[in-house]
């Protein structure tokens, strides 16, 4: 059995998330529940779990906190969270599991199955600390981006990304060091994350970062000139607002 323990300031919330647990997910078994930071210390250094679920507004403070008292964390982390939309986007860059209030069971479902499919320490602790940071950045352009493929974590600052290409249903990144990460997820779901950022979609395959534009040119054809010398073209479409 995989042992979990809720770390949630609501005892409704905590008693709500266990009995999930039992009935979608029965491979996972609550061993402990916490309403603070400190009682949660306890429980986990005493019974040492495989996942972690925590709220992110406890008792006796932020749940960060709790996750800054360990050196390492040899345990997954699911953040159990009532943030709206616009701090969701934090946890979207950090790459970190999280859940919104109230829980849905196909998100309890997916969010354990990740956990358990990952290598404990795959980057976790930066992803956290990228999440952290994220939350501290709400608003501005600069944030740090978790990409996940299958040779690990990366997590790079969105003004080291030149341009993103659509590959299928993947996603390549050009970095400013010349380095590529490819990571198995839609430019789609980029373009809505990076626009706050000062990427442009500037053809149905191609994302590009502004503060990389070198030039613009109209004729013979519409394209963009990036910092790093690759040419991206620019759609039909798009042409007017470019």
């Amino acid at each position: 059995m995989v042992k979990a323990v809720i770390v949630d300031d609501e005892v409704h919330a905590r008693e709500t998330l266990s009995r999930m647990l039992d009935v979608y997910c029965p491979s996972i078994a609550v061993i402990g529940k916490a309403e603070s930071i400190k009682s949660a210390y306890d429980i986990i250094k005493l019974q040492s779990p495989d996942i972690v679920f925590l709220d992110m507004q406890l008792t006796d403070g932020h749940g960060f906190e709790l996750l800054k008292m360990f050196d390492t964390l040899p345990f997954k982390v699911i953040i159990v969270s009532a943030y709206q939309e616009y701090a969701v986007k934090a946890f979207k860059f950090s790459a970190v599991d999280y859940l919104l209030k109230p829980v849905d069971p196909d998100d309890l479902v997916k969010a354990v199955d990740i956990a358990l499919a990952q290598a404990l320490n795959d980057k976790q602790q930066e992803r956290l600390n990228a999440l952290i940071e994220n939350t501290r950045n709400i608003g501005k352009k600069d944030k740090l981006l978790a990409l996940r493929n299958s040779d690990g974590t990366y997590i790079v600052n969105t003004t080291e990304i030149v341009r993103c290409e659509s590959d299928n249903n993947a996603t390549i990144f050009y970095l400013v060091d010349g380095n590529k990460i490819k990571v198995t997820r839609t430019l789609k779901e980029f373009d809505e994350m990076l626009n706050e950022c000062g990427f442009l979609r500037c053809h149905q395959s191609h994302l590009v970062n502004q503060q990389h534009i070198e030039k613009i040119s109209r004729f013979p054809e519409s394209r963009i000139t990036m910092s790093n010398g690759d040419i991206v073209p620019v759609s039909f479409r798009k042409r007017k607002s470019i």
